[in-house]
């Protein structure tokens, strides 16, 4: 995992303008990261990721990950909870991407549309 965590050391990217952000200003940042992760962590073989991995991966906190997750990201991921394991107490959120044919400017993009 240590190549992968090298990639998300953020080289200069064009961010598209978002208008009148009605986020926080990383928030693209941080959702390009994510999906940076997971569409790597996906082309190595491994099919589902924790929240956990994704953050250790990012150098995002494991609470900016999930909310990132759920708020902004949900029409892009797939994610699964086993209930096996929140009947014993443990809440493991499983994630991945439904599509890795989308690139960057795309995911920025369902970013902009879900803001309207």
């Amino acid at each position: 995992m240590g190549e992968v965590g090298k990639l998300y050391k953020l080289d200069p990217i064009k961010i598209i303008s978002m208008g009148n952000n009605k986020f926080y200003k990383t928030t693209s940042l941080n959702v390009l990261k994510i999906y940076r992760f997971l569409k790597t962590v996906q082309n190595n073989g491994t099919d589902f990721s924790t929240v956990g991995e994704i953050a250790r991966g990012t150098g995002l906190h494991k609470w900016t990950v999930s909310r990132t997750l759920d708020i902004w990201m949900s029409p892009i991921v797939e994610m699964m909870i086993p209930e096996e394991l929140e009947d014993v107490g443990l809440r493991l959120k499983l994630v991945k991407l439904t599509n890795l044919n989308l690139s960057e400017e795309q995911v920025l993009r369902l970013l902009k549309i879900r803001l309207y």
